[in-house]
């Protein structure tokens, strides 16, 4: 037998061992928001479990009232994590409450989406 060879047993002991890479489903695991000092932009970080084939993330911010202030499309992306700075297409109206949209898709099917409220404040990443 060769060094590459897998015997029986060591196949045996294999089974049943899920690594995070075999997740059945994409998801997003962590978002976090944080507003600049001057609140025109905004400092995104994503988390999503791993993957092996690139996807299309669409990161979508809305005010208060739901109106478009901001968006982002990632096309190719290879990347578990995120972190980039979005800049608001509209005046900031701070201290009130943005959501941002996390959308990933493969080959056009929608494969998870989550939202993320946050308020629209400054808050230093190394303390909040």
């Amino acid at each position: 037998m060769s060094s590459c060879q897998i015997t029986t047993a060591q196949q045996e002991m294999a089974k049943g061992l899920t690594f995070r890479f075999d997740k059945p489903a994409l998801e997003v695991e962590r978002i976090a928001v944080y507003p600049y000092p001057d609140l025109s932009k905004l400092w995104v970080r994503v988390q999503l479990t791993s993957f092996a084939t690139p996807v299309m993330v669409e990161l979508i911010c809305r005010d208060a009232e739901g109106v478009e202030v901001t968006d982002m499309l990632l096309i190719d992306w290879r990347e578990p994590y995120i972190s980039i700075t979005m800049h608001l297409k509209k005046p900031p109206r701070p201290d009130e409450q943005y959501m941002l949209e996390v959308r990933v898709e493969r080959n056009g099917e929608l494969l998870t989406t989550r939202e993320h409220p946050f308020p629209l404040r400054y808050v230093d990443p190394n303390e909040g």
